[in-house]
């Protein structure tokens, strides 16, 4: 408990652009203590010591989310614009702001941005034979880190917040465009 009483004004004044997380853990009797730094501030979570219990930033939490829910959301939102940095219908959608958003309008909470998004949930092989419906696909356009989510709708198709389009669009990874994605794919997660 002492650890995280010192590391909790520590991790307060470290500056908010940071993106990875920290983690602090201690044991209290039967209670494990754990504190958090990531893009949210500091959280701090306590569970019963020896339990199993998933990060909240790798698994969304548990809820009726659907596929289909998720996609009927997603799918209201098509055309909104893309911004850089959007969270919001009102203020226009990044890639990651556009996921997000929808998945927390069906109960299920994601990080914000797409590296950290490409920790949620379980991993799947980055093969668009290995992906259901409501899925995320991770891409990395200059081949050095994950930049660009979407969520693949099925058919050979995914719905993203696109800076190229300007907008929230379904792509066809049949096409060129899509292709050219598909190069680029470097990981999936099941997040429902």
């Amino acid at each position: 408990m002492k650890l995280i009483a010192c590391a909790l004004p520590l991790l307060a004044g470290v500056p908010s652009v940071l993106t990875a997380q920290i983690r602090v853990g201690t044991t209290l009797g039967p209670i494990a203590v754990v504190a958090t730094l990531g893009g949210r501030g500091v959280t701090v979570r306590a569970a019963p010591r020896g339990s199993r219990r998933t990060p909240a930033a790798r698994l969304p939490r548990a809820s009726s989310a659907s596929a289909a829910r998720v996609l009927a959301t997603a799918g209201r939102y098509v055309g909104t614009p893309y911004r850089y940095g959007g969270g919001t219908p009102a203020t226009g959608f990044d890639c990651s702001g556009f996921v997000q958003y929808v998945f927390a309008r069906n109960g299920v909470d994601l990080p914000r941005t797409s590296r950290q998004q490409a920790a949620a949930g379980h991993a799947l092989a980055a093969r668009v034979d290995s992906l259901k419906p409501g899925d995320l696909m991770l891409f990395s356009s200059k081949g050095v880190r994950i930049d660009h989510v979407a969520i693949y709708v099925g058919n050979n198709r995914m719905l993203h917040s696109s800076a190229g389009a300007g907008k929230v669009v379904y792509d066809d990874l049949t096409t060129a465009r899509g292709k050219w994605y598909l190069k680029r794919h470097v990981a999936s997660r099941r997040v429902l």
